[in-house]
């Protein structure tokens, strides 16, 4: 069995004249937690769609557990075990945040297993407090946690996080920091994430985007003194 879970191999989507990614070769090993970084712009959401099947690439090919998924439609792709939250959380706001993770749970269990992995969700994220409570009622962070709970109530073998920090307080960050630490012990994760705090709790292998491209891949250390990346993103911004 191979080390490496996924790959993309000159992945290229483009839109009219402008390409979002660009010749894109990226290899994931089993068991990994990659943190994606890179300005606005630069094709990190591009490229996740691309790795779900929400949009199809131009040209390339994308690999997922010796099987390729270039052209898959994305219920076919979850159904092999990638999960994703998007950035923006996609939930049932009408629904209980119980009810959003037996939802979710169902897709890919019988019923009586979907209760056991609801529950075993709810326990893991610590959800219990507020789990019975209408989604569109929650705080932001309760909403994310939610809907991180509802990817992993599905028990993906990858999951692919858009931001899941963003809107967070630091106490918050921290505890999904380690929820996400905690995860990786059972999946492989990958992050795209703008707070380089946060990187620096969960990173090891950081893969900078840019214009479409990898520009850089790398220890998060290394990232974080490499001149290159801090003009294109990091400007003058302190993180150490």
């Amino acid at each position: 069995m191979t080390d490496v879970l996924l790959n993309t191999r000159q992945l290229v989507k483009r839109f009219g004249g402008l390409h979002a990614t660009d010749t894109v070769d990226f290899d994931l090993r089993r068991g990994e937690l990659r943190c994606l970084i890179g300005p606005n712009g630069a094709g990190k959401s591009t490229f996740f769609k691309l790795l779900t099947g929400q949009i199809q690439p131009t040209s390339g090919k994308i690999t997922f557990d010796g099987q390729d998924i270039t052209d898959t439609p994305t219920y076919q792709i979850a159904r092999l075990g990638i999960g994703i939250k998007n950035q923006t959380p996609d939930v049932f706001d009408g629904l209980s945040g119980h009810e959003n993770l037996w939802l979710a749970a169902n897709f890919s269990h019988a019923a009586v297993a979907a209760r056991d992995q609801v529950d075993q969700v709810i326990a893991q994220l610590k959800l219990a407090p507020f789990i019975h409570r209408q989604v569109g009622e929650m705080a932001h962070g309760q909403r994310q946690w939610i809907e991180i709970g509802m990817v992993m109530a599905r028990q993906p073998s990858l999951i692919l996080l858009d931001e899941p920090s963003a809107g967070m307080s630091q106490e918050e960050r921290v505890r999904t920091a380690d929820l996400l630490l905690e995860l990786n012990a059972t999946c492989t994760i990958v992050v795209v994430e703008h707070d380089m705090q946060f990187i620096k709790r969960i990173a090891d292998i950081v893969t900078v985007f840019h214009r479409g491209k990898i520009l850089r891949e790398a220890h998060v250390d290394e990232i974080m003194r490499d001149p290159e990346v801090r003009d294109v993103y990091l400007g003058r911004q302190e993180v150490a």
